[in-house]
């Protein structure tokens, strides 16, 4: 039947005048449905009937084009310049870097049509009576054999890190975006058949007749570049760590080629250009609605990959690496100041894969490497000497139990580094339970030990010169310390990350410095029971020295917060209290009342309310002197040794000098309770960029 007339201009209409009104004959014939009903047919959903108009959000209408934005049909045998196909594969580095960056593939790689067209310009399925009507300057195997190898070795490089990327080590959706879109990434393809195709290129490249043009050598720097990058890739994901440096080279060098040779720059109406559509997604199979991306130029992507090639290379270095405690001291550097690869998920997957790929510990250590190092990098003890020391000394009715103590903490401790910062301070709250009941078990095993006697002292397998058996030192009943360091350093990363994370509100930030200054105290009385057993002349004794004084520096800084930021507060306790009732939740969850040992740590609200009282009442240290005597200490590291910093000393050093310039800048802060009345704390600015954890005086403009 023939629907009502409705009083619509058809301008009006969304998406031009061709349409006819069916509203009247749609509202008939949905007369019998109740409000919320649905009519699903077989192969068409709910969303896809949302795909079937406009409804004025941007991201929902991708599937829609405007008039204005319809390009002609896209012929991939059109004939172009060198020039463009150089522009065209800048263009595609520019795509790949952003998917890197976390974008999806349908709004990055996707957007290079050719991606979709690899068959349409293979050689072997032209028509026999194709016709080429381009210029000697265009030679059809500028497409089909340049370009598309081209093409080629962008998809392998890009599914070579899809399955690096899918192991599960970050988090896609969060950290990476996995569709495809149903496209494919030459996932059947072999990585050497792949190479292949691109030296093929190179050879043409360098042996055609048909190649004069001067942007050959261009061309052949980004046929090599793609080899290269292609070559990393695959050795990264085979873990094959020692090719790293030389390909790293190789790629830093063909960058600087592609930096110092002539821009490429195609004309407005170019065919490269049409080879590009970012309104590519309109045509895929998405699950979630894109805004148009708009891609940066060619200097970032150049500039990303370089900071990328950094990141493989201390993975080089890292491979190599046997000792934990420097995996832990790069990670968190890393995370205190993350430079521009640390947010690439590719490289913190890969990361992760080469300290422990769920077999191999750095790719040639059995799993018990971790154990040994936890003891030798803490105790200057080796697990062997602990466990047989234990077994020697045991007077417990059942045997020692010494599974609990080999439990693999540290493995998950050192990957959580190179999380995102929200999942890496969700792991690290997530682990404080099992480092307590590690601390639980070790202090059962010190209580059940016999003491030490002359004739067991006599035998003592640590050190080997009986040296702590002289001093009447008991390392192994001291190694539930370890457990205890471990735990304590967790709760100071995850009381650091929430300024990192800019979580505190003003009122909250006075508490956390509170806080991270007791348990600082507390770490540092923990490696004072420690030193007298381990030797002077040790690594562990020199990160030891090295932790005592970064963490009395740093106490003085949190304490000098807490001096200035307490004053701060105007809210009631009972608010304050129930702030921080949600603030540190992880401190009061029931599974702490299944450990019979009592916490260590935990954040206690009503010492902090007298803390605060007593200041008020007694006065208050200097803040501004707690800075000075912070910055004596920090400067006195810049000339002792690093400990496990090992090849990253510098890195290290480096952040010791970032803090004495926060505390040279904070030297200026109130020294007295009457000079804080009149301090404008406006002028104190956190900003995680300039410092993870402490503020910067703003100078009045």
């Amino acid at each position: 039947m023939d629907p009502e007339p409705m009083d619509i201009d058809p301008i009006d209409l969304p998406g031009g005048s061709n349409f006819h009104d069916v509203t009247a004959l749609l509202a008939k014939a949905a007369g019998d449905m109740k409000p919320g009903d649905l009519i699903l047919a077989d192969g068409f959903s709910l969303q896809d009937a949302m795909g079937a108009f406009e409804i004025g959000e941007p991201r929902f209408d991708s599937g829609m084009v405007s008039e204005i934005n319809i390009n002609p049909p896209f012929n991939p045998l059109s004939p172009m310049l060198p020039e463009e196909i150089c522009w065209l594969m800048d263009r595609s580095f520019v795509c790949e870097m952003e998917w890197h960056a976390g974008y999806t593939l349908s709004q990055t790689v996707f957007t290079v049509l050719f991606v979709h067209h690899l068959r349409d310009i293979d050689p072997d399925f032209l028509a026999r009576d194709f016709a080429w009507d381009g210029k000697p300057s265009q030679p059809l195997e500028l497409i089909t054999v340049v370009l598309r190898s081209f093409i080629f070795g962008l998809l392998k490089c890009c599914d070579l890190a899809w399955r690096e990327l899918s192991k599960e080590r970050v988090h896609d959706a969060e950290d990476w975006q996995s569709e495809k879109c149903d496209v494919s990434l030459l996932e059947g393809v072999p990585v050497n058949h792949v190479f292949q195709k691109l030296e093929e290129a190179s050879r043409w490249l360098q042996t055609s007749p048909k190649a004069k043009s001067s942007w050959v050598k261009p061309l052949l720097v980004r046929i090599h570049l793609r080899m290269a990058l292609l070559q990393l890739m695959d050795s990264n994901l085979s873990h094959e760590y020692a090719k790293l440096p030389l390909l790293v080279a190789d790629i830093r060098n063909q960058i600087q080629a592609i930096d110092n040779s002539p821009k490429p720059r195609p004309e407005a109406g170019s065919v490269a250009h049409r080879a590009l559509d970012p309104n590519v997604a309109r045509r895929l199979n998405f699950y979630i609605p894109l805004q148009i991306l708009q891609l940066p130029p060619e200097n970032q992507a150049w500039a990303n990959l370089q900071a990328s090639l950094s990141g493989m290379a201390e993975i080089s270095i890292l491979s190599n690496t046997a000792s934990v405690g420097t995996w832990e001291i790069v990670g968190l550097l890393r995370g205190w100041c993350p430079p521009l690869y640390r947010s690439l998920p590719l490289l913190r997957s890969a990361i992760q894969s080469a300290f422990f790929d769920g077999v191999l510990v750095m790719n040639k250590y059995p799993l018990n490497h971790i154990v040994n190092r936890f003891f030798v990098e803490t105790l200057d003890l080796t697990y062997d000497s602990y466990a047989r020391a234990v077994k020697q000394r045991w007077t417990g009715s059942d045997p020692p139990p010494l599974s609990n103590i080999e439990r693999n903490l540290v493995t998950g401790h050192v990957k959580a580094m190179w999380f995102n910062p929200p999942r890496r301070r969700r792991y690290l709250i997530k682990s404080l339970i099992d480092w307590h009941e590690l601390y639980a078990e070790s202090s059962y095993i010190s209580s059940e030990l016999a003491p030490v006697v002359s004739v067991l002292a006599a035998k003592c397998p640590f050190p080997a010169d009986g040296r702590n058996a002289k001093l009447g030192l008991d390392m192994v009943s001291r190694a539930q310390n370890v457990a205890l360091l471990y735990r304590l350093t967790v709760i100071r990363e995850i009381v650091f990350s929430g300024f990192q994370m800019s979580l505190y509100t003003s009122e909250e930030k006075a508490f956390a410095y509170w806080h991270a200054a007791h348990i600082i105290e507390l770490h540092l009385n923990t490696l004072d029971e420690l030193e007298p057993g381990i030797s002077s002349t040790s690594r562990t004794h020199h990160e030891l020295k090295f932790n005592s004084a970064f963490l009395s520096a740093l106490q003085l800084m949190s304490t000098a917060m807490f001096l200035v930021t307490s004053q701060k507060m105007t809210i009631s306790w009972e608010r304050m209290r129930l702030n921080f009732l949600r603030r540190y939740k992880w401190a009061f969850i029931s599974e702490y009342d299944d450990v019979d040992v009592p916490v260590v740590g935990h954040p206690q609200f009503p010492e902090f309310m007298h803390y605060c009282t007593d200041v008020q009442k007694d006065g208050m240290d200097s803040p501004a002197a707690c800075f000075e005597l912070a910055i004596h200490i920090l400067s006195s590291l810049l000339s002792s040794p690093t400990g496990w910093a090992g090849k990253w000393s510098g890195d290290r050093l480096q952040f010791i000098r970032d803090l004495i310039h926060v505390c040279e800048g904070l030297v200026t802060l109130p020294s007295t309770l009457e000079e804080i009345s009149t301090f404008d704390f406006k002028t104190l600015v956190w900003n995680p960029d300039a410092n993870p954890w402490f503020p910067y005086i703003q100078k009045a403009t």
